[in-house]
């Protein structure tokens, strides 16, 4: 839905089709992520004062999780396990994500995190998760609104 209807991008960055680009000169077209090109931010409106651009957050940690799962995954659909073990695997990694965002201190906040859009470094998400980075079924304040104005056109 996110995709289709609302024209946004994917947040994460640590599955295998992620790469990595030596700089990006371009401002991405979809509405929730951002190249901060010359500090313009798409949604400062929903930014808190005092809540700091770019906006730190523990990534080291939470990416030598990602890629740990994402090693984890690969070896089980390599052996074919049967899917409750891959669902378990989910599982136990968004339980996982859970208490890294628990531990955020902008974890409500909207503000500009890096790594977005199949990149580690360079491009930026607005809130520490959404269902377009997670697996996690909440969408952030930006692809809530993204979405609520595409329903908008079509229900007015």
């Amino acid at each position: 839905m996110g995709h289709h209807m609302a024209g946004l991008a994917d947040e994460y960055y640590t599955s295998p089709v992620s790469y990595e680009a030596t700089a990006v000169t371009t401002e991405p077209w979809e509405k929730n992520v951002t190249a901060l090109l010359d500090n313009k931010l798409k949604w400062k409106d929903l930014v808190e004062p005092g809540t700091p651009i770019p906006t730190p957050w523990n990534k080291e940690e939470f990416d030598r999780f990602g890629y740990q799962i994402q090693k984890e995954h690969d070896s089980l659909r390599a052996a074919k396990v049967p899917e409750e073990i891959i669902e378990a695997l989910f599982q136990r990694q968004m339980d996982r994500e859970d208490q890294y965002f628990a531990k955020e201190k902008y974890r409500t906040q909207t503000g500009a995190f890096e790594g977005a859009s199949y990149m580690a470094k360079g491009l930026y998400r607005s809130q520490v998760d959404c269902i377009m980075y997670t697996r996690h079924l909440r969408f952030c304040k930006v692809c809530q609104r993204t979405l609520e104005e595409v329903m908008g056109q079509y229900t007015r």
